[in-house]
């Protein structure tokens, strides 16, 4: 993963806000809230214990969460494209840059006024990016379709303003690489970053991963390399 200095213009194009700061946002401050009340605590619809995303908690208590609004703002894909490649950037210069806690740094990109329509193209466009360098980008948007994973009835990925969200990849997200909704050329380069990433996750994680990667490879019809 590349964690060189990232241009000045680009790292412009979005402005950060820590926890406090976005809190008394006019516009972050719902969005911090709706973390705060919503996604770091548990929900009885979510299927499983613990908070709706487990890892936002331990981000919270460290300070490594971050909220970010484009400037200007973004009206259209192409803005919203440059917008990203930004959020990709602040990521990566974000401390720490290494160590057990890098997974639990996160930039939240705020997108007031975006269409859902532009926010589901920019992610499908940009997800296979942020995979290949071992990284995470979530979309979410009001009335997102996407079921939970412990509950199909849940919907984990609604939320009342559009936000893309970057992270590092983890185990566990082993099944939002391998959903059915990716041909299988997108799932078999998914799983291959995942494999190549998470070289620590559990026997039986990446037992999974290449299996799932031998049944793309199938639909492919290619067979796994030497």
């Amino acid at each position: 993963m590349n964690h060189g200095n990232a241009p000045a213009d680009l790292l412009a194009r979005i402005r950060l806000y820590d926890q406090r700061e976005a809190a008394a946002h006019e516009l972050l401050g719902p969005v911090a809230g709706w973390i705060t009340g919503h996604v770091a605590r548990p929900h009885p619809d979510l299927g499983r214990r613990g908070a709706v995303c487990p890892f936002v908690p331990l981000a919270q208590r460290l300070g490594l969460i971050r909220f970010a609004l484009a400037d200007p703002p973004v009206r259209d894909e192409d803005g919203l494209l440059a917008a990203v490649a930004a959020l990709k950037a602040h990521w990566l210069a974000m401390e720490p840059r290494s160590g057990q806690h890098t997974i639990d740094k996160t930039v939240v990109l705020v997108l007031p006024g975006v269409a859902a329509a532009t926010v589901v193209r920019v992610h499908d466009r940009l997800k296979p990016q942020f995979v290949a360098d071992g990284l995470m980008l979530g979309e979410f948007y009001p009335g997102h379709p996407g079921p939970g994973l412990h509950n199909p009835g849940f919907r984990p990925l609604h939320s009342d303003v559009p936000l893309l969200v970057a992270r590092s990849m983890v185990g566990n997200d082993l099944p939002f690489l391998t959903e059915r909704r990716y041909p299988p050329a997108r799932r078999a380069g998914f799983i291959e970053a995942f494999l190549r990433h998470q070289t620590s996750a559990g026997a039986g994680t990446r037992e999974r991963a290449r299996a799932e990667l031998e049944e793309a490879r199938d639909e492919l019809g290619h067979p796994p390399p030497d």
